[in-house]
């Protein structure tokens, strides 16, 4: 075979990859998003930039438990809360990954040379949580270490009273004791599962409502279904709603499935009321309006169902990681976690969980939405109109 046809079969390829935009997103743009990703969020060894957001409560009140409070600040691992009181509660809510007690008499007991202990309230079985708890843990050792060293200099020369006392303090100056709270509606062993289930409808949401909106129009004009619609009597708001009531139905119909799956392999979604039930799924359905309302303001710009599918992935792979739906929020560098904060589907996923995992109340976790849910409608308004205009042009030049 002439080396020309080797060459040829190559120019086929190349020529096949250009114009086949779906194979070009998972050939090449896929892998190089995947990439940045993964470096952006856990490619740092000196700096995983994993931080947790912790609840304080100082019932000593002075100079050394202030200046734990700042070293905590300083540290760049925990964003710190102050509390007067009902710290167990703040955790048990889920607005806090854990939280610490420092009693009274902690300076008094460490410029004594007796041991002293901090309290730390966290919820076993929850993976932020428990990773929370073993960080403070080992800060609270590196705390009294340097103490230590501070304390030796003031202490040389001279002989301790109580020998044995002081060893125990130079081992170990402070100590950590652990309090386990209980969360709303669940169980510890079946609430990673549901957390995972909740984070596995969102992820799902966030690609259908992508995939649904976004090749809307090009899929149309492809099958020929587009002409006979704008020849018809039809209406363009009516064509925009049925398509979101069809994106909507098959929404439902997937979330279903999952959180009966999550239920047989042990989530304990079933413990949830009715009730709390309904606002769940109001939330769930307002996230994804807003996820098809970003589809509709792209579906205009599209011209293949290669290109949609290409742009639905590269906008829905990274916003799953990035926007804690996928993977908890605290795994994500706090940086990046202001993309989570501000992304609707992010905050409303967010909502859900904590419904389900920490019992908030409906009208806690809508409150919460608010600004999702208010960026939702106004998404979905632009899409709206950029896709009427879209429905015209295309009456205009068929």
């Amino acid at each position: 075979m002439p080396a020309s046809q080797y060459l040829y079969e190559t120019y086929i390829y190349v020529k096949s990859l250009y114009r086949e935009r779906q194979t070009l997103f998972w050939a090449l743009i896929f892998p190089l998003v995947y990439l940045s990703i993964v470096i952006a969020v856990f490619g740092d060894s000196r700096d995983t930039g994993v931080s947790f957001s912790i609840a304080v409560q100082d019932l000593d009140r002075s100079a050394l438990s202030r200046a734990f409070i700042d070293t905590m600040n300083r540290s760049g691992i925990y964003r710190i809360t102050l509390y007067d009181s009902d710290v167990n509660n703040a955790v048990a809510q889920g607005r806090h990954d854990a939280g610490i007690v420092i009693p009274r008499g902690f300076m008094s007991n460490l410029t004594t040379w007796n041991q002293t202990f901090i309290n730390v309230i966290y919820i076993k079985g929850l993976s932020s949580s428990d990773a929370a708890r073993a960080s403070l843990d080992q800060f609270i050792n590196r705390f009294g270490s340097i103490y230590i060293e501070s304390s030796i200099e003031t202490i040389r020369g001279s002989v301790p009273e109580d020998s044995f006392r002081y060893i125990l303090f130079m081992l170990r100056p402070i100590n950590s004791s652990y309090e386990e709270v209980e969360r709303g509606y669940l169980s510890t062993s079946g609430g990673l599962k549901t957390y995972y289930t909740l984070s596995t409808v969102g992820f799902m949401i966030l690609y259908s409502g992508l995939f649904t909106s976004i090749g809307s129009i090009v899929e149309a004009r492809r099958s020929g279904v587009l002409q006979l619609i704008l020849s018809s009597p039809i209406r363009s708001h009516r064509i925009f709603v049925a398509k979101i009531l069809a994106g909507l139905t098959s929404i439902s119909i997937t979330s279903l499935t999952i959180i009966i799956l999550g239920i047989v392999l042990g989530a304990d979604l079933y413990k949830i009321p009715l009730n709390i039930w309904g606002a769940t799924a109001l939330l769930l359905i307002l996230g994804a309006i807003g996820v098809m309302g970003i589809g509709f303001i792209l579906a205009p710009f599209m011209r293949t169902s290669g290109a949609a599918v290409a742009v639905a992935n590269i906008i829905a792979f990274p916003t799953m990681f990035l926007g804690g739906i996928a993977i908890p929020r605290f795994l994500i560098p706090s940086s990046i976690q202001i993309f989570a904060d501000i992304f609707p589907l992010s905050r409303i996923v967010d909502s859900v969980r904590n419904i389900a995992v920490y019992g908030w109340e409906p009208i806690q976790a809508i409150q919460y939405s608010i600004p999702a849910i208010v960026v939702g409608i106004a998404t979905l308004t632009v899409g709206w109109i950029l896709y009427r205009r879209a429905l015209e042009k295309a009456l205009e030049s068929p």
